[in-house]
């Protein structure tokens, strides 16, 4: 009987291990061929033709020329999608539509390594291990989802972040960092 409990225990503890281990965050681009707002999905057609059904999280979040919502997305927008890959589908957590002020702007990811107050640069290091620093502008900036100050963000928390390019020259609009609690 100890054994059994055990085991159910080891069972517990790998699946509630398994269910917290957070998914990677994947970024695509892409124009949206369809919505279906009634099952929070829509169609996605990359640049290279091809369809891809992708939920949209609860928590969703859709920057549309600056302003923020959990709604409005619209076929034939370009969009820039950070989501996640889960076993069965992809769900969005953050879609930036490409038209009026984040026409020129594209999502990053990565983990926030310092901001240079003095030169008001962020630098983040990506998924390949390299850094990238760029202007911070007057970004907005979010802690789990709550507004922050970039001086709150620490090394090595995760980072999404709106960026416009111009040219050479690439300007942060907005962080959002989250800390593992």
């Amino acid at each position: 009987m100890k054994s059994l409990l055990k085991w159910v225990g080891v069972v517990a503890v790998v699946g509630l291990l398994a269910n917290s281990a957070r998914a990677e965050n994947s970024l695509t681009i892409g124009k949206v061929k369809s919505v279906n707002a009634d099952n929070k999905e829509f169609v996605l057609t990359d640049n290279t033709g091809k369809d891809f059904a992708i939920k949209l999280a609860e928590d969703v979040v859709i920057n549309r020329g600056g302003t923020e919502s959990g709604t409005g997305l619209k076929a034939d927008d370009s969009v820039h999608i950070c989501y996640e890959k889960g076993q069965k589908e992809l769900t969005a957590h953050y879609i930036l539509v490409k038209e009026g002020d984040t026409k020129d702007c594209q999502l990053v990811d990565g983990t926030f390594k310092s901001y240079d107050a003095d030169r008001k640069e962020f630098t983040f290091t990506d998924g390949q291990g390299k850094d990238w620093t760029h202007a911070m502008g007057g970004a907005s900036v979010r802690m789990n989802m709550q507004d922050s100050k970039i001086e709150n963000v620490k090394n090595g928390d995760h980072t999404l972040a709106v960026v416009e390019q111009v040219g050479d020259k690439r300007t942060v609009k907005a962080v959002m960092a989250n800390r593992g609690k």
